[in-house]
């Protein structure tokens, strides 16, 4: 066996360092020549037309298969238009293929789908009361 005398510690110390200097030419290259600048960097958002006159959602209630506005009063639903987003309110206790269906019965309107409060649900029952 040949003893040379090597110090193991001293040939991890060595690795390591070699590591280190890889790593610092490899970020001093970097640095140096970062690419130019790409199309993504020369875009500067601009407000345009379309964009001032977002439009506010219309609320509509979906309440036991009856369609109300904000004021409670009922609604045709072929009275509904596609200009105008909605966002369609509807009770916690109403199943998904109801929700589905009604996406389905009206696929090209814009809706957004929220829950009732239940102080919404008592005013709702009221409604319907008289």
């Amino acid at each position: 066996m040949i003893d040379d005398g090597a110090n193991p510690m001293a040939e991890v110390a060595l690795a390591l360092a070699m590591a280190f200097f890889s790593l610092m030419v490899l970020t001093l290259f970097a640095v140096v020549h970062h690419p130019d600048d790409t199309v993504a960097d020369k875009i500067t958002l601009t407000s345009s037309s379309t964009d001032a006159g977002l439009k506010i959602p219309k609320l509509l209630i979906l309440h036991k298969q009856r369609l109300f506005d904000d004021m409670l009063n009922p609604i045709d639903t072929g009275n509904l238009t596609t200009e105008q987003p909605i966002t369609l309110a509807v009770s916690p206790g109403i199943t998904m293929a109801e929700m589905t269906q009604f996406q389905q019965d009206h696929p090209d309107l814009n809706l957004q789908i929220a829950e009732l409060t239940p102080e919404w649900e008592t005013i709702l029952d009221t409604k319907l009361e008289n």
